[in-house]
């Protein structure tokens, strides 16, 4: 079959996927702001952001297979799986698959890029630090600023000695309980799924969130109020560096607020409601392939079923037209089943004549693979009219060749039945 750069069906597979996986994320990070945000249960909501990532990214693959005898196996006609087209997809004009591959790699490259240029200077600036207890130290020249990135804290050399001793406290915990990995898992998922914007937030909770926790450690250290007063002082000023922690950022005030916070005594309560929103997550993602499994079971149970309407009067091994409906090795494409209804997909065109009419529904095809692999008797044996009959059937003799059915290693004829589901979107 001829080659192609438009792939509708691996388009549509990744935007569902990248759909399902900002659902979730979206839905954890709108629990984490009325819930968690504004509890003292740092350590816990650490790990709850970067849990809900990785669960957002892994939620949308989790299937329920749905238990029972595959209908193609029971009936000797052999069913194909359903094939979906939706309008959206049959439009005459597609944006070239490696169109959208050339964008989505400029742009990642691009942000890759920002990052490094920002990361290198504080590289080149650790071969210089000197090394303490657990962590390095850099001194900034002509500055007052303040920030750490993996295990150096960058101090300005203009802070005084009290501001110096109350902030590098803050930093030693940045840099000892490695905070920049987070930000650095964020900042490469952020880059390789840009098109979600919610890792964006994510990871400025995270951020935000690991300032509250620096803070809570290091007034254990020290006098509380000469700590909330170096943090007032400083509310306006701010580091450039996006991948390192600073000491004085925009969120300073909130900090303060934080500090002076009470506990709050449900808390354990609302640490139980996330186990509960990811299984209900997993039960639609999960309960959603279910549905679709439990379609194409009752399609091919109709394709079944049609099959053998028409073919009663045939026997079920070898037919009097020499065609089989069961063989020791099923007829294939030469690509591939992946690649032919790729190849459907992207040739088949949704008639005009049912968008106008609002037309959905299934095309049983039946067609059958001759000895030497060629799609032959072509015909509709179910329908919805409204030309979409005559294009499936339009579609199927124009395709490839494919691998001939073997009985005792013979290649034969063999019946066979593709379900077209027709879709419109509204």
């Amino acid at each position: 079959m001829p080659k192609k750069t438009q792939t509708p069906l691996v388009m549509n597979s990744i935007f569902n996927y990248l759909l399902e996986s900002g659902f979730a994320l979206g839905a954890f990070s709108l629990f984490y702001l009325l819930a968690l945000k504004q509890e003292k249960a740092f350590v816990f909501n650490r790990f709850y952001l970067l849990g809900s990532v990785f669960l957002s990214l892994l939620l949308p693959m989790i299937q329920f297979r749905v238990a029972g005898v595959p209908s193609n196996l029971v009936a000797g006609t052999i069913i194909l799986e359903t094939l979906e087209l939706n309008a959206t997809e049959a439009a005459s004009i597609f944006i070239p698959y490696a169109l959208w591959l050339y964008v989505y790699i400029v742009i990642v490259a691009l942000l890759l890029f920002r990052i490094v240029r920002k990361a290198v200077p504080l590289l080149i600036a650790r071969r210089q630090s000197i090394t303490q207890q657990g962590y390095h130290l850099y001194s900034l020249k002509n500055s007052s600023e303040a920030y750490t990135f993996w295990d150096t804290i960058y101090l300005g050399d203009q802070l005084d000695e009290g501001e110096r001793d109350i902030i590098l406290s803050h930093e030693v915990i940045h840099a000892r309980e490695k905070h920049s990995l987070d930000i650095l898992i964020l900042e490469i998922l952020s880059v390789i799924l840009w098109i979600n914007p919610i890792f964006l937030l994510v990871k400025k909770l995270a951020r935000t969130n690991h300032e509250y926790l620096a803070d809570a450690k290091a007034i254990n250290l020290m006098n509380k109020k000469t700590y909330v007063q170096t943090l007032a002082s400083h509310a306006i000023k701010k580091s450039g560096f996006v991948l390192a922690h600073a000491f004085y950022t925009s969120s300073t005030l909130k900090r303060i607020k934080m500090i002076n916070q009470q506990n709050n005594q449900i808390m354990k309560i609302k640490q139980i409601v996330p186990f509960v929103l990811g299984l209900a997550l997993v039960i639609v993602f999960g309960c959603e392939d279910a549905a679709e499994q439990l379609s194409s079971m009752d399609d091919q149970a109709a394709a079944t079923a049609i099959a053998q309407a028409q073919t009663s009067s045939v026997k079920k091994a070898e037919g009097m037209d020499g065609v089989y409906d069961m063989v020791d090795v099923q007829p294939g494409p030469n690509g591939g089943m992946t690649a032919f209804y790729q190849w459907v997909a992207e040739t088949m065109e949704y008639p005009t004549q049912a968008r106008k009419d609002g037309i959905e529904g299934r095309v049983f095809v039946q067609f059958i693979v001759n000895e030497k692999g060629d799609i032959t008797d072509v015909k509709s044996i179910k329908g919805i009219g409204a030309g979409c009959d005559a294009e499936a059937v339009r579609v199927m003799k124009t395709a490839a060749k494919w691998t001939p059915g073997l009985v005792d290693d013979k290649p034969v004829k063999v019946r066979m039945i593709m379900p077209v589901s027709f879709k419109l979107r509204g």
